[in-house]
């Protein structure tokens, strides 16, 4: 009888092991599942990271509170890309002309799951002169100061390397400037002449400078061009944090679709993050890129780009465009 008993508590303790055992199986993942996911984003002041801003901030949305993205924002001070790749970013974006310039490289450590995309025939960008100026048509830039803002640098070079050969210009003079340097560059006689993308072009004709020209980065660079590139470490994605990566691909998916319907509610984050005032007729001006989710995403414009840059002497053709891209099947759960 004892021997009976003995063995029935020794059955009893090996089922209640058991039973805790499946426990911690089951309901770990589900426990796991439940806690939000801490995510560092870097953000600047463009069009590239207002997606982010919407997923956080906008409480009709809540796209990060839906997916559970405990999103916290750092500014981009340097490269982005870099900061990516060393961890101090787990999402970030990117100019495309980073990625493909060393694309053995960074077509391994980083990949984009979205991207946006100047279109051909709705240009963000201009040349811009103060009103007053003698400058009226492109010939006039040679010998002339030329600012832009120094995120933009490896941009301006693009074009200003076939339009100067196109036009026969005399040597220009490159000044980058800050964000906070280009609404004061003329007063302050810093530059002759801006090259700036949306929202500063419209800003800068509101506030009553003159275009001499718009769209010669459709012209000079390829005709619809890939801008930037939303990004990820591939390791955060595989290894690291596969659920945060999930999470934040359809939050920041969701934001995208949300702005691609209503590119008035781009034009007043962007302005807002740059302290611009949202008035109406400034408004009415910007222009947006395409927000363009994993799926949307146009290869051949990557393509059209790397090819370009190639015949420039710059990059190789190490990987095919695709494979700067997060496949569907790296965020399924």
């Amino acid at each position: 009888m004892n021997n009976i008993k003995a063995k029935e508590r020794v059955l009893t303790i090996f089922i209640f092991i058991a039973f805790v055992g499946l426990l911690i199986v089951v309901g770990y993942p589900i426990y796991k599942e439940s806690l939000p996911s801490e995510v560092r984003f870097g953000v600047d002041k463009s069009y590239g990271t207002v997606p982010f801003y919407v997923a956080l901030m906008d409480t009709t949305r809540n796209y990060f509170a839906l997916e559970k993205v405990n999103a916290e924002f750092i500014e981009v001070e340097g490269d982005p890309l870099e900061g990516v790749k060393n961890g101090e970013y787990d999402v970030a974006v990117v100019p495309w002309y980073w990625l493909i310039i060393s694309p053995s490289l960074n077509g391994d450590t980083v990949k984009a799951f979205a991207s946006l995309e100047m279109k051909s025939g709705r240009p963000l960008d201009a040349f811009i002169v103060p009103p007053k100026s003698r400058i009226t048509r492109l010939r006039d830039i040679g010998g002339k100061r030329l600012g832009f803002l120094a995120h933009d640098e490896y941009f301006v070079n693009l074009i200003m390397t076939e339009m100067s050969e196109d036009l026969d210009l005399k040597k220009v003079e490159f000044v980058p400037l800050s964000a906070e340097e280009l609404n004061s560059a003329f007063e302050d006689n810093k530059v002759d002449v801006l090259y700036i993308l949306d929202p500063y072009r419209a800003h800068m004709i509101y506030t009553g400078n003159i275009v001499i020209a718009e769209g010669m980065a459709s012209t000079y660079i390829v005709p619809s061009i890939p801008y930037g590139a939303v990004v990820m470490r591939k390791d955060f994605v595989t290894t690291e944090n596969k659920l945060a990566a999930i999470r934040v691909k359809n939050a920041v998916e969701a934001a995208m679709a949300y702005l691609s319907r209503n590119p008035d509610v781009a034009k007043r984050y962007v302005l807002r993050n740059n302290g611009i005032p949202e008035e109406g007729e400034l408004a009415t001006n910007m222009r947006t890129p395409e927000f363009e989710r994993l799926a949307e995403v146009s290869v051949k414009s990557v393509e059209n780009l790397q090819t370009e840059l190639v015949k420039r002497g710059i990059g190789t053709c190490g990987i095919k465009p695709a494979e700067f891209l997060f496949e569907k099947v790296n965020f399924a759960r």
